[in-house]
């Protein structure tokens, strides 16, 4: 099988060379004797045996990122490839399926699916079902518009904003017709805000969704409220707009509501700073493997490293990884005091 990763992968030769030279310390933490390092063949072994679904349930609850019942919360759910585990005549991978807290960036639920025979969808349902996300405030992108999920979020009164793309060709044409010739009964246009080089400036508006234009199929979800959003950008003097349709089944009573609905698509973006640190910070995609329970392991052991990493917000996560790389003793006194060890 192959394992060639790079560093800092644990199953490359510099990374096990270190575990190995940290083990005693290791065990001194944990309190164990009489124990050997394993080897770096052996370890690529152990870990394709491991189912990697129970692995990331009982890291949850091992760490205690639990999920309260008692106040509502703003969850982004999205999956993300994990490309190092795409096969040769393979378009597609295993893929990882996030829950992740618009409040804090933690990553509260987990799941994994096979993209060459398993799609998103189905994954993303069995989440909201298993980790009971139902009943909180959950935002979507467009895949997931389709009224079975929306009907298990609505009917456990739980609240979603979902993407609308033309793919639903109805939807969509109702959207415009009700943002084209409707009156807003809230609106917001943000700061002008310079990224990237360029200026950049949203504009809000929620709208109540006639039931005439609501199809039959969407009854049980409760969709009722169409929010709308102009991303207006400006570089070198080309100015450039961007619309994008989003439905929900909270009816706004007042501004704050639907302010909450406006911060709630922004916050979505969470989920895909957590992909970029998984990229950029953890090199994920840089682990190749033919075995799914490897890619699912690894996977599940880089959410663990970032929620706990933003657990004391640290400002600069990759040299705070360097800096436990260096400073080993830091790592085990900070994973000691984080309940992990």
């Amino acid at each position: 099988m192959d394992v060639t990763g790079v560093y800092p992968d644990f199953t490359a030769p510099a990374a096990r060379r270190h575990m190995a030279n940290q083990f005693d310390s290791l065990l001194a933490a944990m309190q164990l004797t009489d124990h050997k390092p394993i080897s770096r063949a052996q370890l690529s072994l152990l870990l394709a045996k491991v189912n990697g679904s129970i692995f990331a349930q009982l890291l949850f609850e091992w760490c205690d990122f639990a999920l309260g019942k008692e106040v509502k919360k703003w969850f982004s759910l999205d999956g993300k490839e994990l490309r190092g585990s795409i096969q040769q005549g393979h378009t597609r991978g295993e893929v990882v399926v996030s829950a992740v807290a618009h409040q804090d960036g933690q990553v509260l639920a987990q799941t994994y699916y096979c993209g060459t025979k398993e799609s998103e969808r189905p994954a993303v349902a069995t989440l909201i079902k298993s980790q009971h996300l139902a009943p909180h405030k959950l935002t979507l992108d467009a895949l997931h518009l389709i009224p079975t999920t929306l009907e298990l979020i609505h009917a456990a009164d739980g609240q979603y904003v979902a993407g609308v793309k033309s793919n639903q060709a109805h939807l969509y044409r109702s959207c415009a017709v009700t943002d084209l010739f409707g009156v807003a009964d809230y609106e917001r246009i943000a700061e002008k805000v310079k990224q990237h080089g360029r200026f950049e400036q949203r504009h809000y508006r929620c709208f109540t969704l006639a039931s005439s234009m609501i199809a039959n199929r969407w009854e049980k979800s409760g969709l009722c409220t169409l929010l709308c959003v102009v991303r207006t950008r400006e570089k070198r003097n080309v100015v450039s707009e961007e619309m994008h349709y989003y439905v929900s089944n909270q009816k706004p009573l007042n501004q704050a509501a639907a302010d909450e609905l406006f911060d709630a698509i922004r916050g979505h973006w969470v989920v895909e700073v957590m992909h970029y640190k998984r990229d950029v910070i953890l090199s994920e995609d840089d682990l190749r493997t033919s075995e799914a329970g490897i890619s699912r392991l690894t996977g599940s052991l880089r959410t663990l490293a970032i929620s706990l990493l933003e657990r004391i917000t640290v400002k600069n996560m990759a040299a705070q990884l360097d800096a436990f790389a260096d400073k080993f003793a830091t790592l085990i006194q900070f994973l000691t005091q984080q309940m992990v060890l």
